[in-house]
């Protein structure tokens, strides 16, 4: 029978990590935060026992904790759930006046290998990565950009949910970013362009969420009012504006107000016209957001009615490209929504293998974010029993679009001798010039805007003489 001994005292522990400079957090393997220490406690602010029992995670129920920021910052990245030390470059303030620049995640790992808690701590990048493997750093270096771009974005929001179209450090994600943020505080007209999939009216119902928070209205107090006007025809489109009309109440203000007009590229021209009368009327009491494919030179170049519609509905505008065109950020968002499926179906965290990722860097994506989600989905659920999504367990299309590109890449192609395709070019124009006037060189020679000595050269050497029929001298009688 083996005998139990009892541990050390907890005090002195606690008391050791006090006299730490860093500041430091113990997180369970429940993501529960279980230890904060004192400069912990400072830079947040706020009492050890207010931190104590909060949950880290990237997702987090309470839009309005004083402590989301800091929350999500000290979430351990996928790395150090799988028990491997890891490390964290900061781009943004974890709370305000903060310095430290980065993070530094120790796994507790039982006999069994199972993450049972994660050390974390706050402190200086350099210094934390100079205190790295080789082989850890040179890893950071690769995925650096892509695990840090969540941290940035949660430092800006108070809230992920609808923020997918965001996401990413691509030079477009950050003008969106930089757009949309103004549009919040100054709620004006908003207009989001791009193609199908890639979360327009998902950004605007999560831009008018926040609106709502900064004025201190709940959500239930809003009034959001959907139109779809690609399948409307005008009365139909007319009536529904009728209806949003007679909806608003008194006592909610015009910045809580949002006629979304999801589509708008494909209103026909009478809706506009009855669009632009009813804003006369109404323009002051909603404000108003817009998605369609088309931007808005596009569809201001329809026609006036078009342009000053415009004028009144696209005070900002924010485009967002398809993602084969920010094919950067495409494995900051498989990661995302690789996340979020294990949190919601209650499954250990995943990863995706470098070929995986690599593989769906290069896929085309027609449909953009929604079908970068589904395709996550999928191979969420055929990961059983492992902890990395390989290049297997992707949907047939895509493995089927990795054989095909590996043969693409190991074909041979012919070299073309450019010399011998113009000049057969060129014999295929005179043939057919010849042939339209086949006794008038002088003609033919006007039509292909070369002089006539230089037409029966090269009607000599390209073997062409018996084109031509007549006088020598190839002019009519």
């Amino acid at each position: 029978m083996s005998q139990s001994y009892r541990s050390g005292s907890s005090r002195l522990l606690s008391k050791t990590l006090d006299d730490l400079d860093r500041p430091l957090a113990i997180v369970d393997r429940r993501g529960g935060i279980v230890f904060a220490n004192e400069s912990l406690c400072g830079l947040a602010q706020a009492e050890g026992s207010e931190l104590v029992g909060k949950q880290v995670s990237w997702q987090l129920a309470e839009d309005d904790s004083p402590f989301a920021a800091l929350l999500t910052a000290l979430a351990p990245p996928a790395g150090a759930l799988q028990g491997k030390l890891t490390a964290r470059q900061l781009t943004a303030p974890v709370v305000f006046g903060s310095t430290h620049t980065g993070q530094l995640f120790l796994p507790l790992v039982d006999g069994e290998g199972s993450v049972q808690a994660t050390v974390v701590i706050l402190g200086d990048w350099p210094q934390i990565r100079s205190q790295l493997p080789p082989a850890e750093a040179l890893s950071l270096e690769h995925k650096l950009q892509q695990e840090n771009a969540l941290v940035e974005l949660r430092s800006r929001w108070q809230t992920l949910d609808g923020l997918q179209p965001l996401f990413g450090s691509s030079p477009a994600m950050r003008l969106a970013m930089t757009r949309v943020q103004l549009a919040v505080r100054q709620p004006c007209s908003l207009f989001v362009a791009g193609p199908r999939g890639v979360g327009k009216t998902d950004l605007i119902r999560a831009l008018f969420a926040a609106r709502l928070r900064q004025a201190g209205i709940p959500k239930i107090g809003g009034q959001l009012f959907p139109v779809a006007c690609g399948v409307l025809d005008a009365e139909l489109f007319e009536g529904m504006l009728e209806v949003f009309a007679a909806r608003q109440l008194p006592q909610t203000p015009p910045s809580a107000r949002l006629l979304l007009l999801e589509q708008l590229d494909r209103l026909p021209l009478a809706g506009v016209e009855i669009l632009n009368r009813w804003l006369d009327t109404h323009g002051q009491q909603c404000c108003v957001a817009s998605a369609s494919e088309c931007s808005v030179a596009q569809l201001a170049a329809r026609d006036v009615e078009w342009a000053k519609l415009l004028v009144r509905i696209a005070t900002l505008e924010v485009s967002l490209p398809p993602l084969q065109q920010r094919r950067e950020d495409i494995p900051t968002l498989a990661r995302h929504f690789l996340s979020v499926l294990c949190q919601q179906k209650g499954r250990a965290p995943l990863v995706l293998s470098a070929e995986a990722m690599q593989l769906l860097t290069a896929f085309p994506w027609p449909e953009n974010l929604r079908q970068l989600a589904e395709v996550i989905d999928q191979a969420m659920q055929r990961a059983v029993m492992v902890s990395a999504i390989g290049v297997q367990h992707l949907p047939a299309a895509f493995r089927a679009f990795a054989s095909t590109a590996q043969a693409s890449d190991r074909e041979d192609f012919e070299p073309i001798d450019l010399d011998q395709v113009l000049q057969d070019l060129e014999r295929i124009i005179l043939q057919r010039a010849l042939h339209r006037s086949p006794r008038n060189r002088a003609q033919v020679a006007r039509w292909l805007g070369i002089s006539r000595p230089r037409l029966l050269r090269r009607i000599s050497q390209l073997g062409l003489d018996s084109q031509g029929e007549g006088s020598p001298t190839g002019e009519s009688p």
